[in-house]
């Protein structure tokens, strides 16, 4: 096998026009324990992404359309920690969603117990319940609770929509393999969070 590999090509959609009343935007796990310095699973270029995903934030409230934050959810002994470090335990400063994203009363919080958000939460009742067939999808990890929530949205029909400057990984290269599969397996839709128009 190489050693290094070129990235293949990623599709790019320069501008994205959405329906509000059918779209809504996953912020997916901005906890602390994620984004903090002092994280227990710190994602390096997460904290850069906190204000373009407010400014996302802003935008679609003004607009009217759903927000649904995230929030890994774990307890003591939970067998996740045999594959990471603890992390988002439930009551913990680390599990809370970062200040400048904190949710409002109207917005709607799934707390998830594995990396894909459909994964025993209502999410899927809740989007269909308001109408919803688009999902604009940022937060972190890329390939990981972002990716896994991407794929199980595209298996159930819903449109995927990734603004690849509002998403974070743990590595570079985890970045641009999720957003390929986004494109090539998930017909999903790459673009940046200025090309996303809301209104």
């Amino acid at each position: 096998m190489a050693d290094t590999l070129d990235v293949p090509e990623i599709p790019h959609t320069e501008n994205v026009a959405l329906d509000p009343a059918k779209t809504a935007l996953v912020v997916v796990d901005m906890q602390n324990d994620f984004v903090a310095d002092d994280g227990s699973l710190q994602v390096p270029d997460a904290r850069a992404t906190v204000p373009v995903i407010a400014a996302l934030v802003a935008r679609f409230r003004a607009a009217g359309a759903r927000i649904v934050f995230t929030q890994d959810t774990h307890r003591a002994g939970d067998p996740e920690f045999a594959i990471w470090p603890v992390h988002a335990v439930e009551g913990t400063a680390g599990w809370a969603i970062v200040e400048e994203l904190t949710p409002l009363p109207e917005d709607t919080v799934i707390r998830k117990p594995r990396y894909d958000a459909f994964y025993g939460t209502a999410l899927d009742h809740l989007l269909r319940q308001w109408g919803v067939s688009t999902l604009v999808i940022c937060g972190t990890v890329a390939n990981i609770c972002v990716h896994y929530t991407a794929s199980s949205a595209a298996l159930r029909w819903y449109g995927v929509v990734i603004p690849r400057d509002a998403v974070s990984a743990l590595d570079p290269f985890d970045l641009a393999a999720s957003l390929r599969q986004t494109t090539s397996l998930l017909a999903g839709r790459v673009t940046t969070a200025g090309g996303i128009d809301v209104a």
